[in-house]
């Protein structure tokens, strides 16, 4: 279980992001529906008021943590793509996106799994998906010399394996590095694969 924090003066934005942290640990050390605002006081060691003056509720907290955690991974996928120099690099990019997001001590699919936490980042998840699914159609495309509808069964396809493969790897704690090799040369095997097939 996690230990009580001496309390000390912060900043309102530290406190803020210190009361986030804490959540955060408590919550992957323990359970989702076991977390409340008053473990949350003992553990940050402050006061139930005091955090009720950050965050007006349980679900408002849990909806800022989502944020935030997403802010985090959006800023580092962005990052990583804007130094992808090609295809196998921007595979790899989703592939290990898949394994980080399904791996455990990852909040994100933890919260994202609740509605009323979920609609808090619904519209830049739409966003999101309006925007990578075509980047990745586009390379796809671009590569292969493909069509949109093509290349976009390539990618559906590719997606599908790295997230069963993820998903895999982290219920049976398979080695993570050997898997995701294994991916990447199964994707780009059945992409060969699939180049034949269409030349025929």
């Amino acid at each position: 279980m996690a230990k009580t924090a001496k309390r000390t003066r912060l900043s309102p934005a530290a406190r803020r992001q210190q009361l986030l942290d804490v959540a955060k640990m408590m919550i992957l050390e323990d359970t989702l529906q076991g977390f409340t605002i008053e473990a949350l006081s003992r553990i940050a060691g402050v006061t139930p008021p005091l955090i009720y003056n950050y965050f007006s509720s349980r679900q408002v907290l849990l909806q800022e943590l989502l944020q935030r955690e997403y802010g985090y991974y959006r800023s580092n996928l962005t990052t990583q793509l804007d130094s992808a120099k090609n295809l196998e690099a921007i595979v790899r990019i989703f592939v290990e996106g898949n394994f980080d997001h399904l791996s455990p001590g990852n909040i994100l699919p933890i919260l994202q799994s609740q509605p009323e936490l979920a609609e808090a980042i619904s519209d830049i998840t739409a966003r999101d998906s309006k925007t990578l699914a075509p980047f990745l159609v586009k390379s796809f495309a671009g590569r292969y010399s493909l069509d949109q509808k093509q290349a976009g069964l390539l990618v559906s396809m590719s997606s599908g394996v790295s997230i069963a493969a993820a998903d895999y790897c982290s219920k049976y704690n398979v080695p993570r590095e050997q898997t995701i090799e294994h991916v990447m040369q199964y994707i780009f095997a059945g992409i060969e694969s699939f180049l034949v097939t269409e030349k025929k």
